[in-house]
């Protein structure tokens, strides 16, 4: 029995302040298991191995273990049991394999790959585990390799290419070099102009060393081809169509910045009709060529007067012609071998057009006396050059400095 009113009611109020710190306490609890705990845990992996009945539920922040073993495989972001976000993969020794987005269980938007030793291999995006976008990708000193479009793990686009020591700029497609870019080597810029499956295609330039330019003109997998010119130390030696780095066609050769042969080539070789001229321009040969000799119908021309026209045979003048002086007044026609009469042929005078002589010579001199009577005149036949092909005087072009082009 307490002694008083107010003992007793000290002794209530005492048991109702344990009752509310026990029920505070109950109250605690609850709102830290039921509220503050799932905040708290609410960032945190759930862990699960690979492949186990637990990794099919998970959603959220995961971490993936190799069976029997504690070493991670996957750690990131899953959907269902599926890589679906932002993740690392691992090998089972822990070495970094991928970091980056996922979308279903792949590689897929920014990312990145290592090799086995750890060292960067690409950078940039993907799409079902493959480089597709933009990228880098690196060599085995870590340095870039190529930096520019992929599709389907393949160079795509526009990129920048460093292998052998050269440098490659422009056009992908499937992995090789397909479309306009540039080639260099050492700062030094070796090739312009269009490619198809890493070799030169279509239009291009192509220097040398000194920045000076090789070939202008098309190219066909990687070999000289149609319309183009060709230089040597900064100077045109041929102009005209090629076929697999001869020339083939129609063409102009050069020497000394001088035209020297305009007209046909067969596989290198001036066959067909031509013309050649000599070192002031004038006409020197006009007609037919066979692997760069005189052969067949053509004329021969003296310090541009014409000299002989008639048949030629390797060169030398062989079969029927007819020859002429300075002023162009007929002195023999007739059979030429190697350049003299031979066989039947008949002389003229020079200034009066005369015949002086008819009949058969051998080795430039006549078998037979001249004939005394009848004396037969005969019209001069003055043929002139201005009917062949008249000196040309090309306008060559001359090459800079690659950065020029």
């Amino acid at each position: 029995m307490y002694e008083n009113f107010f003992d007793a009611l000290i002794v209530y109020i005492n048991k109702k302040k344990i009752l509310f710190i026990i029920a505070l306490i109950a109250a605690a609890a609850a709102a830290f298991y039921f509220w503050v705990l799932p905040k708290i845990t609410e960032g945190q992996p759930v862990k699960a191995a690979v492949n186990s009945p637990e990794m099919a539920q998970l959603n959220g922040k995961a971490v993936l273990t190799y069976n029997g073993s504690d070493s991670v495989l996957y750690k990131g972001d899953m959907l269902n049991g599926h890589a679906e976000g932002f993740g690392t993969l691992y090998e089972k020794n822990g070495a970094l394999v991928y970091e980056g987005g996922f979308s279903n269980d792949m590689y897929c938007g920014q990312g990145k790959l290592y090799s086995e030793d750890g060292a960067l291999v690409y950078s940039g995006e993907f799409k079902d585990n493959l480089f597709h976008g933009q990228g880098i990708r690196y060599n085995a000193s870590g340095e870039p390799e190529y930096k520019g479009g992929f599709e389907d793990g393949a160079y795509s686009g526009y990129g920048e290419l460093h292998s052998a020591g050269m440098i490659y700029e422009g056009q992908f497609n499937d992995g090789l070099l397909n479309g306009e870019g540039t080639l260099r080597s050492g700062g030094a810029l070796l090739y312009k102009g269009g490619f198809r499956d890493n070799l030169f295609h279509g239009a291009g330039v192509l220097y040398d060393d000194n920045g000076e330019t090789v070939y202008r003109g098309s190219f066909e997998n990687g070999q000289y081809s149609g319309d183009g010119e060709l230089y040597s130390g900064g100077r045109l030696i041929y102009r005209g169509c090629f076929l697999r780095n001869l020339y083939n066609g129609e063409g102009e050769a050069y020497s000394d910045d001088r035209l020297f042969y305009r007209g046909s080539f067969i596989i290198g070789e001036r066959t067909g009709e031509g013309t050649e001229y000599n070192d002031n321009g004038d006409v020197r040969y006009s007609g037919a060529f066979e692997n760069g000799i005189y052969n067949g119908e053509g004329s021969l021309y003296v310090l541009g007067a014409l000299f002989y026209k008639g048949e030629f045979q390797n060169g030398k003048r062989t079969g029927q012609g007819k020859e002429y002086d300075f002023e162009g007044h007929l002195i023999y026609e007739g059979g030429f071998l190697n350049g003299l009469y031979d066989g039947t042929g008949t002389l003229y005078d020079r200034k009066t057009g005369v015949q002086i002589f008819s009949g058969n010579f051998r080795d430039g001199k006549a078998l037979e006396e001249e004939p005394k009577k009848p004396y037969v005149t005969v019209v001069p036949e003055p043929e002139k050059t201005t009917d062949l092909p008249a000196p040309s005087k090309p306008d060559i072009e001359q090459t800079g400095k690659t950065e020029g082009e």
